[in-house]
């Protein structure tokens, strides 16, 4: 409230424009949540206390030595992140969900032999009834590969320790129906994939089950005897499971990213359409940025796919970074008219917090049209903590200049302030992943390759490691987890592809003009 009050006299007064700028804000409750060990042997705890319900709701002989068995997988699946360093799972709410899905999985199953039990059900129709594809699809597309494969073996162990009839070939069925889910969605790009996955897993089950005999078992020499209505009607329930498991995932997983805060594959692709309203607006109002932009984001991508970094975040990440040139897009270079340059008209110092102000400009955008939040740290990160150089420079003579000028009208030295480097700095933080890194290198080659005169291979390659190599010895990538090898892969990628943009025509000679000097 005062600083409302504060903000409306000052734009009373004619020192304030009465708006504020938005900018991000750390939350330190919710990272101690994600790391903190009393919220994550909270959840153990609870994962616990239901696989004891499902324990002492089922029907084994010995229900606490099968108890035993199940917090032993519990106790592996909790252990698992810290052996194979997924560093996904260290977070509380990663593993609030990937056990979650697992239990739900495992919940059915019994829900499903609870109903045999009493005489509702078909006890033979049981297995082919379980969606074995329900938690390593959610998982694969959520978490990744390597979170779905765990969580399919952990969900068909339980399945085997809790179910009454504990058969190897329903071990098996169970593992396989998840195997062959987690592989047909190893990269999920659109929603159709998830629907073929279900089908793959159904149908893998579906035969599993036959060549196990849990269908039929088909007499070959007896087929007369065979019950073939009952066969079909089971293939097709394993089959019908598989892909209404994959409807009922790919209808849920807008709901899991927003609870848990994750981004998937198939949402990076939807955020990429240009016809986002701040898209459209930097084709009309600053064209030059926005070409930039979709040339980089081509670049970005082919680096991103070297690395075996996020391709997509990439692309979308290179259509959004430059958003905050919005705010002033006659100011920058590639939008600047031909043979008018607005810095010519201000100080180092005010061109400067023009250029500089373009990230928190951004940020502003951002923010208010709720962009993804790895957008954002990609606005305020792409740039580091670099120097502008050319204005920095400029200020440098400038300040020279006026030493030089001082000693000769008796001004005092220390009455000239001096430049300092600090202000002349993006404010950053630097690059925290590989895919800032890739994003603020494809951003420097992509605009430093436009001034070369002859753009050549070599000096393409010469202008990019350049770059590279002074970012490095800036220290810009000391936060971020990215080696040596990848910085000079992207280096090579980012040269091939600029090659390949940059390469010159041949100047065919217009007909007209042919027959004009044969004329003459």
């Amino acid at each position: 409230m005062f600083h409302f009050l504060r903000k409306r006299r000052l734009a009373a007064r004619g020192l304030s424009c009465g708006k504020s700028r938005l900018a991000t804000q750390e939350r330190p409750l919710i990272q101690e949540l994600e790391e903190g060990i009393l919220l994550r042997t909270a959840i153990v705890l609870v994962a616990a206390a239901i696989l004891t319900l499902f324990c002492l709701a089922g029907d084994p002989a010995e229900p606490f030595k099968h108890l035993l068995y199940a917090l032993l997988v519990l106790a592996l699946a909790v252990i698992q992140p810290v052996i194979s360093g997924d560093s996904g799972l260290k977070k509380n709410s990663r593993l609030a969900l990937f056990l979650g899905v697992i239990l739900l999985q495992v919940g059915i199953g019994e829900f499903l032999q609870s109903r045999a039990l009493a005489g509702h059900l078909d006890e033979s129709l049981v297995p082919l009834l379980l969606p074995y594809a329900l938690a390593p699809l959610t998982l694969s597309v959520l978490m990744g590969p390597q979170a779905a494969l765990s969580g399919c073996l952990v969900g068909a162990l339980w399945w085997a320790v809790l179910h009454v009839a504990r058969d190897p070939i329903l071990l098996l069925l169970a593992i396989t129906g998840g195997l062959v889910s987690v592989l047909a969605t190893l990269r999920v790009r659109r929603r159709s994939r998830l629907l073929r996955a279900g089908f793959y897993s159904g149908l893998s089950v579906m035969i599993f089950a036959i060549l196990s005999g849990v269908i039929g078992p088909i007499l070959w020499d007896q087929l007369s005897s065979t019950d073939i209505q009952q066969i079909v009607l089971y293939s097709l329930t394993a089959l019908g499971v598989g892909i209404i498991t994959a409807v009922l995932v790919s209808g849920s997983l807008p709901l899991l990213e927003q609870c848990f805060g994750i981004t998937t594959e198939i949402s990076w692709l939807e955020m990429a359409d240009l016809n986002h309203p701040l898209l459209r607006r930097l084709s009309l109002e600053a064209p030059g940025t926005y070409h930039h932009s979709l040339a980089m984001a081509n670049l970005a991508e082919a680096c991103a796919e070297r690395v075996g970094a996020n391709a997509t975040l990439c692309r979308v990440s290179a259509y959004f970074h430059d958003i905050g040139k919005l705010s002033k897009p006659e100011y920058f270079t590639e939008n600047a008219p031909t043979g008018h340059n607005p810095h010519d008209e201000l100080t180092p110092t005010m061109s400067v917090l023009v250029i500089l102000s373009h990230v928190k400009d951004g940020v502003d955008l951002a923010l208010r049209n709720k962009l993804n939040r790895r957008l954002i740290d990609a606005i305020q990160q792409h740039h580091g903590t670099t120097l502008v150089e050319y204005f920095y420079r400029r200020a440098c003579r400038q300040e020279q200049d006026a030493r030089d000028g001082g000693s000769l009208m008796n001004i005092r030295p220390e009455d000239i302030p001096k430049v300092s480097e600090e202000n002349y700095r993006y404010p950053g933080p630097k690059p925290q992943s590989v895919e800032a890194v890739i994003l603020g290198l494809a951003d420097a080659a992509e605009s430093a390759s436009r001034s070369l005169e002859r753009p050549t291979v070599q000096r393409i390659d010469d202008l990019v490691h350049d770059i590279l190599q002074d970012r490095i010895a800036d220290g810009q990538y000391d936060e971020a987890p990215v080696t040596l090898c990848q910085l000079h892969a992207i280096a090579d990628t980012l040269v091939s592809s600029l090659s390949s943009m940059l390469h010159s025509r041949i100047a065919y000679r217009r007909p007209d003009v042919e027959k004009r000097e044969g004329k003459d």
